[in-house]
């Protein structure tokens, strides 16, 4: 059996009491940590599952997946996943490689940015496609924000992450790269007790050396806004 097992937004605290008992089924357990800049370590989630874990590159969930599939047709098999366990592609494409060789699978569902979002007092269904921004914007992140904006749609960009550099974008930087037109909040550390969310032009937030290296962060775009979103988002 392979379990997928979402970890939660910020820390080891946000697991699942369904996380935790997974946890104790499991013959071994795998973090990928990948996807998002967590306040935990290999040694917290140890001390609270009471079994070691073994922290794993990407890769080993990409190129090098076979060697967990292979464990997992016979042993209970964990993999503690940053945030929502099918928020990313790489995640999903194990559990289809899973089913092709007719591995059972469980998947353990957590908060992530997704639905963290929700603090910003804006509508989640009227959130359109998501994309990322790196060192260099792209062309198709720019074509994303502007279909979304077409259609009144709010679009939740999220900041480059290069883990095996320890590279994590600040919005600072963000906004310096994506040079927005007109209002957009700030999201930082959802999750946390440290969290900012600060909504307003590129000329202001970029004076608020408050989000300097307050990882991780997003940048939301948004659309058409309903009346009271804006109220929301002008009380902030």
């Amino acid at each position: 059996m392979l379990y997928l097992i979402s970890l939660g937004l910020s820390d080891e605290k946000d697991m699942s009491l369904k996380a935790l008992e997974a946890t104790k089924k499991c013959n071994k357990i795998y973090l990928e940590p990948y996807t998002n800049k967590m306040e935990t370590s290999v040694k917290k989630l140890e001390k609270l599952i009471g079994k070691k874990v073994i922290e794993v590159q990407r890769s080993a969930l990409e190129e090098d997946s076979d060697e967990i599939l292979k464990e997992a047709k016979t042993k209970d098999i964990g993999v503690l996943v940053a945030g929502d366990a099918l928020s990313a592609t790489t995640h999903i494409s194990l559990i289809l490689d899973s089913k092709k060789q007719k591995i059972p699978y469980r998947i353990i569902h957590g908060s992530s940015i997704f639905t963290a979002i929700g603090e910003t007092g804006l509508q989640i269904y009227k959130f359109g496609k998501t994309t990322t921004l790196t060192n260099h914007v792209q062309k198709s992140t720019i074509e994303t924000i502007k279909n979304n904006q077409k259609l009144g749609l709010h679009t939740l960009v999220l900041l480059d992450i290069k883990r095996e550099k320890n590279y994590f974008m600040d919005a600072l930087e963000a906004l310096e790269i994506l040079k927005p037109k007109g209002k957009v909040i700030v999201a930082c550390q959802l999750g946390t007790e440290k969290q900012i969310i600060v909504y307003g032009k590129i000329e202001e937030l970029s004076k608020l050396k408050n989000l300097k290296r307050k990882t991780p962060a997003v940048l939301i775009v948004p659309g058409e806004l309903h009346f009271l979103e804006e109220e929301f988002l002008e009380a902030l």
